[in-house]
Formats: C-alpha cells, structure tokens, sequence
C-alpha cells in the first residue's frame, strides 16, 4: 500500500513533526489527566496538545525538498513490523531546571529495539532517546514536586498497536499555524 498525502501550496518554509498516534480512548485518558493537572497547577506546555509518542521532528524545511524525503521512508518503515505497545505507569525527566511527567512506555528489550531499529531506518542519530506520551512538559520544579506526588504511584497500564509514522506539517512562520496531516507511513507494507 502506497502512503497517500496531498502537496501543499506551500511556498514559505514548513515545520515537521513525525509521530506515533494512540487510539483514541488512550488521547482521551491522557487528557483527562492534563485536565486534573491543569485543576491543581493551572495552565502549561503541553496542556493542548493531543497525545503522541514524538519521534522526531524537522524545522524551516522547504517543502519541495522535505516533502520527498518523507515520502522515501515509506520504502525502510514498510519493512519495520508493527509492535504492541505498553504503556506501563508515569516517569519523569528532567531538561535543565525544568520537569516533564510523562506516561512511560513499558521498557523491554523488544520495545527498545524495535525503537533504535525505527530511528535506524529514518537515520536518526541523536541519543538519549526515550518514547513516552507526554503529560504535563517543562514545568517548573516547585510545581513539579506539588503535582509528581499525584503521579508517583498511580497506576496506568494500556496497550495499542503501533502500525504508522503520522507525519505532521504546518508553516513556520504563520502565526498560529496548526498541525495538520502530511501523511502516514504504514509499518510491515514490505512484508507480505
């Protein structure tokens, strides 16, 4: 199967995000707990944005230069299996002197490798990588050990398929540009 995407009449330059998308029960879960987040800290980064696995992303691209290159990952991803994913639990990290809480996914080898094999594919080289479905990003650290607690111990666990990289565009420097589809680069089409 052929990914699908429309060309854009984009002449400025374009951002790129490139994602893992959870059904749609787990984006609801996930923004349930931004919204009690939201209750106890008020308004932060990430409180609008739906849930996803970010796997990289791309900036001031010309789209007649980014664009193809996407599209010619479709051939690599084809021969990556989809996986079951786990989410098991909360973590958080920690970026300077600011905190994110996020949901972790489960940790075993086969999930690792089947992330380093993906990152592989679509040459990326940066280290340090580690998947999760961001909650609550860049909060400050007094805030952080107010709203960690209500995390620390609770437990959340849900499963889904990863089947597609969902790539996103919007334009760079148009004022409240929004994320929209470029295109799903499905897992496994090669293997058949």
């Amino acid at each position: 199967m052929l990914p699908i995407f429309i060309l854009r009449n984009m002449t400025s330059y374009t951002d790129y995000l490139m994602i893992i998308s959870p059904p749609a029960e787990i984006k609801a879960e996930i923004d349930r707990y931004k919204r009690a987040s939201a209750r106890k800290i008020g308004e932060f980064n990430s409180l609008h944005s739906k849930a996803h696995i970010s796997i990289n992303s791309h900036t001031r691209c010309k789209p007649f230069h980014a664009q193809p290159a996407i599209m010619r990952m479709a051939g690599p991803l084809g021969l990556l299996p989809p996986i079951k994913l786990k989410i098991d639990g909360f973590k958080h990290s920690m970026s300077g002197d600011k905190y994110t809480i996020f949901a972790a996914l489960a940790n075993d080898e086969r999930t690792s490798n089947w992330f380093k094999l993906l990152r592989q594919q679509m040459r990326i080289t940066t280290k340090n990588f580690i998947p999760h479905i961001t909650v609550a990003r860049s909060i400050q650290g007094d805030v952080f050990n107010y709203l960690w607690p209500f995390f620390k111990d609770r437990p959340f666990t849900a499963e889904f398929m990863a089947d597609r990289l969902t790539v996103l565009e919007r334009e760079t420097y148009v004022l409240q540009s929004n994320w929209h589809i470029f295109t799903e680069l499905h897992f496994g089409t090669q293997l058949l």
